[in-house]
């Protein structure tokens, strides 16, 4: 059951969006919401090229500025955040802290039930297109599920399940349904890329779905349909799986060992992440 949600705010388009999905969802469960703007200024040095004696002063001068810029900005999300949450009458918490913007949220997520995040979120806000590796290490190290949401706000009815039977595939389909957040009596559609195209390939994923399935009809979840992809780049058949089935939601495992550059994700949740029209449900 979810009782406190963690919403991390940042500038983009998308952070309403993450907040109207933890307000549902706290609407739901009579949980509480806690808005955390994170002053994250170890970015400005960088930023503003400190070079020698001659440029000193003007650099502390233009560090203070943005330094500056960032706090009023977090200063605005809260308001913002604030004004909405009270407006929908749901019990809330703000929070304003300065330091690594991924370390603080995975502090935070010790004491919350999920996070909700906006995809594009980079977390500098003093550098509002400046790309940050915040989400998939908060993915990585946090201790709590994770829905990443896009730029839409949809209400969750019929979800896609991908599950290959590792560990990661595990927790996060366990994650979904001990929380509970869209009731039992959504349609789930477990799906697996094939590993080949042999008969022991496909039987292999079918025991495993059957597996799941079994897991999702003891805790009651009674509209579940299986299905094996057949082979190909997981990210890539998994994608064309959602555009043909339209799914609200996808559950997928993060997997902590990159196959990509910069990405604390394994190469099928960082695609899934990079190109998905639709939210991710993840889980350390």
């Amino acid at each position: 059951m979810i009782k406190r949600i963690l919403v991390a705010l940042d500038p983009d388009e998308d952070t309403p969006v993450a907040t109207r999905f933890s307000i549902r969802l706290a609407k739901r469960f009579d949980a509480s919401l806690t808005g955390l703007a994170v002053v994250d200024i170890s970015n400005i040095h960088s930023a503003i090229g400190i070079g020698g004696y001659g440029t000193e002063i003007y650099g502390r001068q233009i560090w203070t500025e943005m330094a500056d810029e960032t706090r009023r900005i977090a200063e605005n999300l809260l308001n913002s955040f604030k004004q909405r949450v009270e407006k929908e009458g749901v019990r809330h918490r703000d929070v304003k802290e300065q330091g690594a913007s991924y370390d603080l949220i995975v502090e935070e997520m010790k004491y919350h039930d999920l996070l909700v995040v906006g995809r594009d979120s980079h977390f500098f806000y003093n550098q509002p297109d400046r790309d940050t590796d915040t989400l998939a290490n908060v993915v990585k190290k946090g201790v709590s599920p994770t829905l990443v949401v896009m730029n839409e706000y949809r209400s969750v009815e019929n979800v896609i399940i991908t599950f290959d039977g590792s560990a990661p595939a595990a927790r996060s389909l366990k994650a979904f349904v001990h929380l509970l957040p869209y009731g039992k009596d959504i349609e789930i559609d477990l799906v697996y890329v094939a590993d080949g195209e042999s008969s022991e390939d496909m039987d292999k994923a079918m025991t495993i779905l059957k597996q799941a399935e079994d897991y999702l009809k003891e805790h009651n979840f009674r509209y579940i349909s299986k299905e094996v992809l057949e082979k190909g780049e997981p990210g890539e058949r998994i994608m064309e799986h959602q555009k043909k089935r339209s799914p609200d939601l996808t559950v997928l495992g993060a997997h902590s060992v990159s196959a990509v550059k910069r990405a604390a994700f394994g190469s099928t949740t960082h695609h899934l992440i990079t190109n998905s029209e639709v939210p991710l449900f993840l889980s350390p």
